[in-house]
């Protein structure tokens, strides 16, 4: 038997002697193979990412199209087909109504390479697909949501005219009667 980590043993990390156990963090390696005493937090916190020191979660949203005019029916297996051809995606995200479970009528595709993505929306820009006509353009990062700001955003359009909160009591087609209760 060959004792692990005795000085001149195989498997020798470069560090311990006599046989101890020397936590990963911990050991040498000329090669660099260990953590140096950091956290995986800290290390990818740290690393530089392909964009100039970006994280993998700033250069995927240069990666990713944002795909609209999608038919209720598609599914997400459904775009991973028509979207792989042209290279590796690292994530496919169909919006999809609450209640009903269908497509809302737009998705994002995140490729792992710019190039394969562009490539992507040169040839189906414009693609018919199950009835409707794709429309691609390149996704732009949303806006992160201040938690401080607690004003009413309406979303209806109708603005504060059909404000959700409203004490009267509103009946359908009030607008109509006049002086009627």
């Amino acid at each position: 038997w060959t004792q692990v980590g005795a000085s001149g043993g195989a498997g020798a990390a470069g560090g311990g002697a006599g046989g101890k156990y020397v936590p990963p963090s911990a050991r040498g390696g000329a090669s660099g193979a260990g953590l140096g005493g950091k956290s995986l937090a800290a290390l990818a916190a740290s690393a530089p990412g392909e964009a100039g020191g970006k994280s993998y979660n700033d250069n995927r949203d240069q990666n990713t199209i944002r795909v609209t005019n999608i038919s209720e029916d598609t599914t997400e297996a459904d775009l991973q087909d028509l979207f792989q051809p042209f290279g590796r995606i690292s994530r496919v995200y169909l919006a999809k109504d609450k209640v009903t479970l269908q497509s809302r009528g737009f998705a994002f595709v995140s490729f792992v390479h710019r190039e394969d993505a562009a490539k992507a929306m040169d040839k189906l820009q414009g693609h018919g697909y199950d009835h409707l006509i794709l429309k691609l353009e390149w996704a732009r990062p949303s806006a992160p949501k201040d938690p401080a700001s607690s004003e009413t955003v309406f979303r209806s359009g109708y603005g504060k005219a059909l404000a959700q909160d409203t004490k009267e009591k509103v009946t359908y087609a009030s607008n109509l009667t006049t002086g009627v209760r």
